[in-house]
């Protein structure tokens, strides 16, 4: 009898499930059928799945033969083609293009549905999200920091820059902190602009910036650090518990004893005098950085493409140079100074190393005026030993993490929202099939690639 019983109700919640997911999918849900899905969560691809959207999110994913879509109306067969999560570029710099609008649409069609933005006014980019949200604007949702410097960055023309109406180093997105600041208020205020991190650029010690983390973390706030962040060096950082470190240069500071105070001064007498080419990636000091990093679950950024010689810009000429009020003009004159192909190999080495050694990577293309792509940066990391699901990964749902929004993004699962890239090919068989976009889902709403 206890057992006819139990048999009873198993069959009755098998019953009140099934009229429940009949009530959900709605004729107004979308069928992504017979398509292959790349698992960006469990490293493998699904073939022959379909993927039910319900409004905005991801309702179901089963076996395509195990699906009844009778009373779907929209019906999508993807048979050989691709789904990939929406890719995210975890590092743009919006602020500087004029043509922004213009830009965050072409990203949007290359697959990008979500950015961050590490350094710029956030009264743009509120602007921005808020035309992308009433779809007066067709782009990836955007992300934005609030920068963070001692006193000695105040000398960089971005803190005026991005800080008109205030004094240089006021603007809540664009901050002075010294030892006697109120870091409390300074994160608040930062909040209240709708900032979803902190990003310490220079001239921060490793004392304050713990205690900034501390302080941020503590407020809901992400702690995005450069590398390098004189005179704080990368073990610092670590140490200090911040969420990514973004940079592959600046982890050579790693082995330095001593070190300058700002970035303005490691730039022009620093970093010209590192050996790059020969330092070995795997020392002692990395290999207990890497270990640092991956027991804290520390998220590291390279951003190849920043020194990457195929995709570096021409030098301008000079009446160009005349011309141009750059306020990174003064990084460029530096970079011109340095051993850039050794700077480049740098960088893949000792990615290829945080990699191996199991840190988690993400992909930030580091643009500012020339549209970078994650497309190539994703394609450097391949060529750093990422595998091609391990690369797309960090493109998806490790940048997700990086924002902290992973719970809702990132990866292709019932629940989380639907932004996805339609591919016609393979990419976990050839990287640059990603390229191959046919269209682009960004809250459960289809775009054609070629619209």
């Amino acid at each position: 009898m206890k057992r006819t019983r139990i048999v009873l109700v198993l069959v009755f919640c098998l019953i009140f499930t099934c009229q429940i997911n009949s009530q959900e999918i709605s004729r107004n849900s979308i069928a992504l059928s017979n398509v292959t899905i790349i698992d960006v969560e469990n490293s493998q691809q699904l073939e022959s799945m379909t993927i039910i959207i319900e409004k905005d999110k991801i309702l179901s994913i089963r076996p395509s033969d195990s699906v009844d879509l009778k009373g779907i109306a929209n019906k999508i067969d993807l048979k050989g083609n691709y789904v990939i999560p929406g890719l995210i570029d975890s590092h743009v710099h919006l602020f500087r293009p004029k043509n922004r609008k213009e830009i965050l649409t072409q990203l949007f069609y290359s697959g990008i549905t979500s950015v961050r933005d590490m350094g710029g006014d956030a009264r743009v980019y509120q602007s921005l999200n808020n035309e992308i949200k009433q779809n007066t604007l067709l782009g990836p949702d955007i992300y934005y920091s609030a920068n963070v410097f001692g006193s000695k960055f105040l000398k960089d023309p971005r803190t005026k820059f991005a800080n008109l109406g205030y004094e240089p180093g006021t603007a809540p997105w664009m901050r002075l902190i010294e030892d006697t600041s109120d870091i409390e208020k300074i994160v608040l205020d930062a909040k209240e602009a709708g900032v979803t991190g902190l990003k310490v650029y220079s001239n921060i010690s490793p004392k304050l910036l713990t205690k900034i983390s501390e302080i941020a973390h503590e407020n809901g706030l992400k702690m995005w650090s450069h590398s390098s962040i004189f005179p704080s060096k990368p073990s610092d950082a670590v140490n200090a518990k911040v969420d990514v470190l973004s940079h592959s240069i600046g982890m050579i500071f790693e082995k330095e004893s001593e070190m300058p105070d700002s970035f303005g001064e490691a730039i022009r007498n620093f970093i010209p005098l590192q050996d790059f080419k020969n330092t070995n990636s795997l020392d002692s000091e990395f290999i207990k950085l890497f270990q640092k990093m991956k027991s804290n679950s520390i998220i590291f950024e390279p951003t190849l493409l920043a020194w990457n010689l195929k995709f570096r810009p021409q030098k301008p000429k000079p009446k160009e140079k005349a011309k141009n009020k750059n306020p990174t003009q003064h990084l460029s004159s530096a970079a011109n100074k340095m051993d850039v192909a050794a700077m480049d190999d740098w960088a893949k080495r000792i990615t290829k190393a945080a990699y191996k050694n199991g840190v988690v990577i993400a992909v930030g293309t580091d643009f500012n005026q020339d549209v970078k792509w994650v497309q190539d940066e994703i394609e450097l990391l391949t060529e750093c030993g990422l595998k091609n699901i391990d690369a797309i990964k960090a493109a998806t749902l490790n940048n997700a993490k990086v924002i902290g929004i992973e719970d809702m993004y990132g990866s292709i699962s019932e629940g989380k929202v639907a932004n996805l890239v339609v591919l016609s090919e393979n990419p976990l068989e050839k990287i640059q099939n990603i390229r191959n976009v046919l269209s682009v889902f960004k809250n459960g709403i289809e775009y054609k690639a070629n619209e």
